[in-house]
């Protein structure tokens, strides 16, 4: 009866309800949208991150981690049987081990700082999205001295396929050494700071130039089941001395995981500001209505019951307004999931440390819509409950005495 009573007083001012409707409809859309573009934006770096940085499990030695900005390949691991067995788990897929190293590079009189890595091209080319980004010439086959460029560092150095790469750096004693490189292949990965600033060479090739046979800055794990990345870190740091670190621990992932209470409480902000409207068309309604409230307190209602009636009015257009919202943010964001959002440029500009791929595509859950749309519901109802619950402690009295 009250549900009923509350439907038709809906449309007493159809305007004044489709505004306030309105207004929450594209919040929830704009939360929709937002959090399913935060969902992709994590997936894309977290994707980057375990294809060209660090797997799903990076080990190195610990003396390595502690000075690693330095490049301090003398603490690289020796890659023996006793290695292989301190890390065996049945979980693990592949075992890539990696060098990795400074130089600069230069052509004439430019000297451009850049990031070698050197690798087992036949173990990565099963994961790496390197293989799948070469834009001219081969990937590597890791038997001739040949090298990978970016696609900008390549046009900075002026070279492409065939030309040679002369690279002069230091080994691991500190002692200088050098080697000249075929270009074999560039690739083009569309992020900035990769482009422009990383190679890749040969691991045999790396561990001649930088004298490391048998050894590897660090190796690379990839498993079976990812989300196990941090039980299997747990268990192989429990039988090894080495510095074990699931991807999720990866710095630029734990930035972004903990800026998800801040965008939270963005959320939230506009959720109230859209629910503003709500609470100034239920002052209206309430003010409107005063006479009314007062006889219907007269002929035996209770206060209980005329707090349902507002209430079922407000929830009627929270529920409309956040089932349209949820619908027009669902269809948005899973059409954007399959085609994606081209941002090119700004992913030139992104940094080795964020690996910030180019195209983005949008991670809407269940779980996001549906909360979303409570959530909307749910903050109408609370914001709404100030206005009504002053007119329901109103005497009957006073209500039928006030003038509108």
């Amino acid at each position: 009866m009250l549900l009923r009573l509350a439907y038709r007083n809906f449309f007493r001012n159809t305007r004044r309800s489709i505004i306030s409707g309105i207004s929450i409809m594209i919040a929830i859309m704009l939360i929709i949208f937002t959090q399913s573009y935060i969902n992709g934006v994590m997936n894309n770096i977290t994707d980057n991150v375990v294809k060209l940085i660090s797997g799903h499990i990076r080990i190195t030695s610990r003396e390595y981690e502690r000075r690693e900005r330095l490049f301090p390949l003398s603490e690289a691991i020796y890659l023996t049987e006793e290695f292989y067995q301190k890390i065996k788990h049945e979980q693990i897929l592949y075992i890539a081990p990696r060098i990795r190293f400074g130089v600069l590079l230069g052509q004439n009189e430019l000297s451009l700082p850049c990031l070698g890595y050197a690798i087992e091209p036949e173990i990565e080319k099963h994961f790496s999205a390197l293989p799948k980004r070469i834009i001219e010439g081969h990937y590597l086959d890791g038997s001739t001295n040949s090298v990978l460029l970016g696609r900008e560092l390549a046009k900075q150095l002026n070279l492409s396929i065939g030309d040679t790469l002369t690279i002069i750096t230091r080994t691991a004693y500190d002692s200088p050494t050098g080697i000249n490189l075929i270009v074999q292949g560039i690739f083009s990965l569309g992020i900035g700071g990769m482009d422009k600033n990383i190679f890749y060479i040969p691991l045999k090739v790396g561990e001649r130039l930088l004298d490391l046979e048998g050894r590897a800055s660090e190796v690379a794990l990839i498993i079976k089941e990812p989300k196990q990345s941090l039980k299997i870190a747990r268990e192989i740091r429990a039988k090894s001395d080495y510095a074990v670190m699931p991807y999720q621990q990866n710095v630029i992932l734990r930035y972004l995981n903990s800026t998800r209470a801040i965008f939270t409480i963005f959320y939230l902000i506009i959720l109230i500001v859209a629910c503003s409207t709500i609470a100034n068309t239920m002052i209206m309604i309430v003010y409107e209505r005063l006479r009314e409230i007062g006889m219907l307190k007269a002929i035996g209602m209770n206060n209980w019951a005329i707090l349902k009636l507002l209430l079922g009015e407000a929830g009627i257009i929270g529920f409309l307004g956040s089932l349209s919202g949820a619908i027009l943010g669902s269809l948005l964001s899973y059409w954007l999931k399959y085609h994606g959002l081209d941002l090119s440029v700004a992913s030139k500009t992104a940094s080795l440390d964020i690996p910030f791929g180019p195209i983005i595509y949008f991670a809407p859950t269940p779980t996001i819509i549906i909360t979303t749309f409570i959530f909307g519901i749910c903050v109408t109802l609370l914001v709404s409950l100030l206005p009504i619950y002053r007119a329901v402690k109103l005497k009957p009295i006073e209500a039928l005495k006030t003038t509108t």
